[in-house]
């Protein structure tokens, strides 16, 4: 167990977007160092530890083994920058991530600490997004009582954190998984909880009995995984269930290759995991994960408060060369969108949305902007681009929904 002080159960201040839910958050008592452009920690049930990126926090990356497992004193902030409750000695990697680096946030935390507590995410109320600790309320707006299903953490084991030839130290995982059967369409499947995920993300046998039946589909979907970048297709499923709450229209994504489901599912279950039950699911509701019981409780909000990000602007943001006076770019262009036939190219600078500039705006709130009602438009403000006609235009671009619901 953890040292703690504070106060167990209040909110802390967190940014709720991509589907996912941040903490603000300080290290050793100091906080990041960019507020509004970072949003300290993931809450990521998927994360067998607490990891940390130090240069966020104004601290040297590590360079060594012993620089990498370090003990922390975490502090969850409120909206003011007060601490409500700090958890000392902390296990942690230090690491400077590339996932980190690209969404803008200082750390992940992971089930070693949260298997403590009772957590409570509520993706419908960013000021009280995240609770580490039962506070004995309940909001409104919410369903009760829910669906609740069991659990028995699984997992654990032993890793290695390879940061260099001389830095690549061995590490106790401990047992952090959720296992949970979830059914797809009538067939059941062998999922883990995964809050860190922005999408159900389900095995390439699985996306492929899906989609047989030739449902609408989206390929080059980019995302940034624990393995690094990747290029996913996206589909939906007609519904999804779990202690008996059934969404419908699910956008649910499969990485070409299955090799973190199948690193999870053969290193620490010890069995074929076909899936990661991540936000486009979850934020449906109300979810708190009881650890000490071993509950999972589904609350079902009683009004819709999401925006589907696959009803947007055909392109998806990417980061410009150090050398840009600007900070996106289309990093991708789907084919077939409005964007497409307006002449948009990969690499050409975005630097507005609706006269709104991006620059300055962090990747999720930037990213926001395109999204919008099917057959309405945005207009796009350009900077350097691949075709010279467009260069330093406004362009007006259909919102297309990249992803129909299935028939």
């Amino acid at each position: 167990m953890y040292g703690t002080t504070g106060m167990l159960g209040n909110p802390s201040s967190a940014v709720v977007g991509a589907n996912l839910v941040f903490a603000n958050a300080s290290l050793n008592g100091t906080p990041e160092l960019q507020p509004g452009l970072a949003f300290g920690m993931l809450i990521d049930t998927g994360s067998p530890v607490v990891l940390i990126d130090p240069t966020f926090y104004n601290m040297a990356p590590p360079a060594t083994s012993a620089e990498i497992m370090a003990n922390i004193d975490l502090g969850l902030l409120d909206a003011s920058g007060n601490t409500i409750v700090t958890i000392q000695a902390i296990p942690a990697l230090k690491l400077s991530n590339a996932m980190m680096d690209t969404l803008g946030f200082g750390g992940i935390l992971g089930g070693d600490v949260m298997r403590q507590f009772s957590v409570q995410l509520n993706y419908a109320n960013p000021m009280d997004a995240f609770r580490l600790g039962d506070s004995g309320t309940e909001p409104t707006g919410v369903e009760t009582p829910g669906g609740v299903v069991g659990f028995t953490l699984a997992g654990g084991g032993q890793g290695q954190v390879t940061l260099s030839a001389s830095a690549a130290p061995i590490v106790t995982l401990p047992a952090t998984r959720i296992p949970l059967t979830v059914t797809i369409e009538g067939q059941t499947y062998r999922f883990i909880l995964d809050t860190g995920a922005s999408e159900v993300s389900v095995r390439t046998s699985v996306f492929d009995a899906l989609t047989a039946d030739s449902r609408p589909k989206l390929s080059g979907f980019q995302i940034t995984t624990v393995m690094g970048g990747a290029n996913a297709s996206v589909t939906r499923a007609k519904s999804i269930t779990i202690a008996g709450e059934t969404i419908t229209n699910v956008p649910v994504m499969t990485i070409p290759g299955d090799s973190l489901l199948d690193s999870i599912g053969s290193d620490e279950l010890h069995y074929q995991l076909d899936g990661l039950l991540g936000g486009s699911f979850l934020r449906n509701f109300l979810v708190t994960i009881d650890y000490p019981n071993g509950q999972l409780h589904l609350q079902r909000y009683t009004t819709e408060t999401w925006v589907d990000e696959f009803q947007r602007v055909g392109i998806g943001l990417g980061a410009t060369p150090l050398s840009s006076a600007h900070w996106y770019n289309a990093g991708v262009v789907y084919a077939g969108t409005d964007a497409a036939a307006k002449g948009i190219a990969v690499g050409d600078e975005i630097i507005s949305v609706d006269g709104a500039p991006l620059d300055g705006l962090d990747p999720i709130t930037a990213d926001n902007f395109l999204n919008g009602t099917p057959g309405s438009t945005k207009v796009l403000g350009l900077g350097a681009t691949l075709s010279p006609s467009l260069a330093n235009t406004n362009v007006t671009v259909m919102v297309d929904d990249l992803i129909p619901n299935p028939q």
